[in-house]
């Protein structure tokens, strides 16, 4: 690979970074906190807004880097750290299948920094949570 590609490729990078920092992580990736899965959420292509917010959610064995394809038990919170609270609502969650889920009615009830937390509980292996900066305009 060429210099030239090289220096392409990360100014690509740097601009899909920045413009998803400025327009409200529409999809992101992260790995959960004890190591074992990877997830990512997608706004459906749009930012994060307030109110009401669908998303698909998606789970895979972070080693394997495949879906999960049981079905697993999923809680999200969301939480904003400048003003210390939640919401009142939980989302609904509906399994899609191959480690795919829809959440819809995500209430995000203010413009500012929101984090996302998804709680996957999995029998033996226990639980764990992968944790998501969403900025909502």
């Amino acid at each position: 690979m060429n210099t030239y590609t090289v220096k392409r490729r990360l100014s690509l990078g740097l601009i899909m970074l920045l413009s998803c920092f400025l327009f409200g992580f529409a999809v992101q990736q992260n790995t959960t906190e004890q190591g074992l899965y990877f997830v990512s959420i997608d706004f459906k292509g749009a930012p994060a807004k307030i109110g009401n917010n669908s998303l698909k959610l998606f789970i895979g064995d972070r080693k394997s880097k495949t879906p999960l394809k049981q079905k697993l038990d999923i809680e999200i919170v969301t939480w904003m750290p400048a003003h210390e609270h939640g919401t009142s609502t939980l989302p609904v969650i509906k399994e899609l299948g191959n480690g795919e889920y829809a959440v819809e009615q995500l209430n995000l009830s203010m413009s500012g920094l929101w984090e996302i937390y998804v709680r996957i509980n999995k029998g033996k292996k226990g639980e764990d949570t992968a944790v998501f900066n969403v900025n909502v305009k």
